[in-house]
């Protein structure tokens, strides 16, 4: 067996992480604890979700027995102690970072056993952070806490943990010894007696080795293990020209950089908004609070009274319907907004381009599949792939700046706006069932009429699927080799984990049937569709936003040039104009 260890290791980065895990269980406690105070209900997510981690807390401020509330160690300490995990049973514990065996203590156990285990316990650990091995959420069962069984992480964690333990095996000694020199590494003579040891670089190192062939019996062992352990750090000179390896980069990977998924989440607030702009939602909500304010609506003292009241006090708040009309210009190249406004121009033809090649692709791949057809079809992956990229691109390239606070705000007035709504006593006092009737009856008495109010919300929520998607998948963009959409969930749709809807976790199915409804609500053809499927060349687009000299686009809109730069003189708009989106 290897040398004997150090007598004490302290893994710093798993005493961080239970230090973190408490702190976070009693902030989102706190924080849901008051919006329930404020709001006076929770939704049901949030209500289970306060329900959970109230019981976790608990358990925090009881300080009875020893409970860990790091997902991680917790997670893999049940595995570990588990028979039915198929690995060796194993109750493990720490304190402030020092694993501890309890069934080893004592004479039990020869202090090199206990090393032993320390080495593998430790890197189990490491590797499950080195590969960034997904995490379930922590419940209180049997007045401890424990992985949750329905979370679907829980399955995933288990398959990282036999990949770790697997990478382990027949190399125990190895790690032992990668472990001690990693220890002494850090050990200052005289600092401390227990070396503060990271259990992520522990990992970091032991797979450098291995993918150098290094074995534990190698005579420059202790060498090995420190220039690993340097380069882990980032410490000391650069990699020796004879350790370099041809391999060249994949720049596809640089999508990364030029596609930001936050960016392409916002838009769909954007999309959202405008849908309701065009329903008149917002105007209803302005003409309710005209009409409360002139005693017209028989409200009596209530939620739905105050609700108006504070929409009307946090008017200067808000932004304007002039300011919401040049955001949806500037960033979904509608025909509104002020004159001068940088318009994206490009938006509406990579939108229904890649609208239309996701349905074209799988209305062919289910022809195919019923008639055999040898001949290729006529849009493939690829092309969907290209119609992704290219629309990410220019999402991420207009998500810049006050975007995403507009987004935000419009999501807020809108939350609001649909609570107001919703209100009984509105509902009672209108003389209408729901929200959408509310919209019509005011919109065609007091706004000149009123519109198709099925056909918008199924544009709004086909919208915000499609661009969450499009944010949630941007990992697809930079392989060039896989598939953009899965036929297989497409055909087989999955069922949707607990606490997770269409918007905000859609799968290929929730996009093709998005893109489907955009299509049908939008009344597009067959013949437009088939045609917008087909690629084409991207437009000229940068990464990132390039600023552009004022005089420069004076004399660009002095020569008629403005459009070219994505500068337009949109027309005014009252909400009536058709654009490229069917509305």
């Amino acid at each position: 067996m290897a040398d004997i260890l150090i007598p004490t290791i302290r893994f710093v980065d798993i005493a961080a992480r239970e230090k973190a895990a408490r702190e976070a269980i009693t902030s989102s406690f706190d924080n849901l604890t008051a919006r329930l105070a404020k709001l006076g209900q929770l939704s049901q997510t949030d209500a289970a979700e306060l329900a959970r981690v109230r019981e976790l807390k608990a358990l925090i401020d009881s300080d009875k027995g020893k409970f860990y509330f790091d997902p991680l160690f917790a997670t893999a300490r049940a595995a570990l102690k588990s028979a039915e995990s198929g690995l060796r049973p194993r109750a493990v514990e720490h304190e402030q970072g020092v694993l501890q065996f309890p069934e080893m203590a004592g004479d039990k156990a020869t202090e090199a056993e206990r090393d032993a285990e320390v080495a593998r316990v430790g890197l189990i650990l490491g590797l499950l952070q080195y590969n960034g091995t997904a995490l379930p959420r922590l419940v209180v069962s049997g007045k401890t806490p424990q992985p949750d069984p329905e979370d679907p992480n829980t399955a995933e964690f288990g398959e990282g943990l036999f990949r770790a333990v697997g990478r382990i095996a027949g190399r125990t000694e190895l790690a032992e010894r990668t472990l001690k020199q990693v220890g002494a590494a850090v050990n200052i003579q005289g600092d401390r007696k227990e070396p503060g040891v990271s259990s992520a670089e522990y990992a970091k190192v032991f797979e450098g080795l291995v993918g150098r062939g290094v074995t534990a019996h190698d005579v420059n062992l202790k060498r090995l293990v420190e220039d690993q352990f340097d380069k882990v750090q980032a410490l000391g000179d650069d990699q020796a020209m004879h350790d370099v390896l041809i391999d060249l980069p994949d720049l596809e990977a640089t999508t990364a950089f030029e596609v930001v998924a936050s960016h392409c989440k916002l838009m769909g607030s954007f999309i959202f908004a405008s849908a309701f702009e065009e329903l008149k939602a917002f105007q209803v909500v302005d003409k309710l609070v005209e009409m409360s304010q002139r005693g017209d609506l028989a409200l009596i003292k209530g939620p739905a009274g105050t609700q108006l009241y504070n929409y009307w006090r946090e008017a200067p708040n808000r932004m304007s319907e002039s300011e919401r009309q040049g955001f949806y210009a500037m960033m979904l190249g509608l025909p509104t907004g002020q004159p001068g406004v940088k318009v994206n121009v490009e938006f509406q033809d990579l939108w229904l381009r890649f609208v239309s090649s996701v349905s074209t692709l799988v209305r062919e791949a289910r022809v195919d599949a019923l008639i055999r057809a040898a001949t290729p079809m006529a849009v493939n992956q690829q092309q969907v792939k290209k119609a992704a990229r290219d629309l990410a691109t220019n999402m991420s390239l207009h998500g810049y700046g006050m975007a995403f606070y507009a987004a935000a705000d419009l999501q807020k007035q809108i939350n609001d706006m649909i609570s107001l709504l919703q209100d009984k006593e509105l509902l009672l006092a209108i003389g209408q069932k729901d929200m959408w009737g509310v919209i019509d009856q005011v919109a065609q008495t007091e706004l000149g009429g009123a519109r198709n109010s099925s056909k918008y919300r199924m544009l709004a929520t086909s919208g915000a699927i499609i661009s969450s998607w499009i944010a949630n998948n941007n990992d697809r963009l930079r392989d060039p080799t896989s598939p953009m959409i899965d036929l297989g969930v497409v055909s087989n749709p999955p069922t949707r984990p607990r606490g997770q809807s269409a918007v905000s976790h859609p799968n290929d199915y929730d996009l093709v049937n998005a893109c489907e409804m955009w299509l049908a609500d939008s009344a597009m053809d067959e013949g437009r569709i088939e045609q917008m499927s087909q690629p084409r060349e991207a437009p000229n687009m940068t990464s990132r936003p390039i600023q552009i000299p004022s005089i420069a686009r004076d004399l660009l809109d002095s020569a008629g040039l403005g459009m070219g730069m994505g500068y337009a003189q949109a027309p005014q708009s009252n909400g009536h104009a058709r654009n490229g989106y069917g509305y």
